[in-house]
């Protein structure tokens, strides 16, 4: 029985300690490019398409109004960013997990002549943060 002895103890040793034992992850995700919030500043009233697009880009989505004689004329313009920072614990068989999705989404309106009317903008991409799984 004195010759199973260490044996017995490198197992009962290992078996407390996989369930103990953990790994951390840490990932991040980023879709489309970021925003220049200073682009997004000069724009202004009155500018044309081009312009809007000279400063911004290409549009990340475009909105079509839905009107009766005229249903393909461009509305809106839409630009979208989103950054996401991810923290995940493994023990074993319980894991915990965080996910932080944060994005910058502006949306240009023009006017009937294709001039800017308006803009809205929401610039929180950069907030994205890691987390500890457990809390807010």
């Amino acid at each position: 029985m004195n010759a199973w002895r260490p044996l017995l103890s490198i197992v009962l040793l290992v078996a407390v300690a996989c369930p103990t034992s953990g790994c951390l992850v840490m990932g991040r995700r980023q879709i489309d490019q970021p925003i220049d919030d200073n682009a997004v500043a000069a724009v202004t009233r009155g500018m044309s398409r081009e312009q809007v697009t000279d400063l911004l880009g290409a549009p990340h989505e475009i909105i079509f109004s839905n009107r009766e004689h005229d249903p393909l004329r461009e509305h809106a313009y839409v630009y979208e960013f989103t950054r996401q920072k991810a923290t995940a614990l493994f023990f074993g068989v319980v894991n915990f997990g965080n996910l932080d999705s944060k994005r910058d989404r502006v949306v240009v309106f023009f006017d009937e002549d294709g001039r800017v009317a308006s803009l809205g903008a929401s610039l929180h991409g950069h907030e994205s943060s890691y987390g500890f799984p457990f809390g807010d």
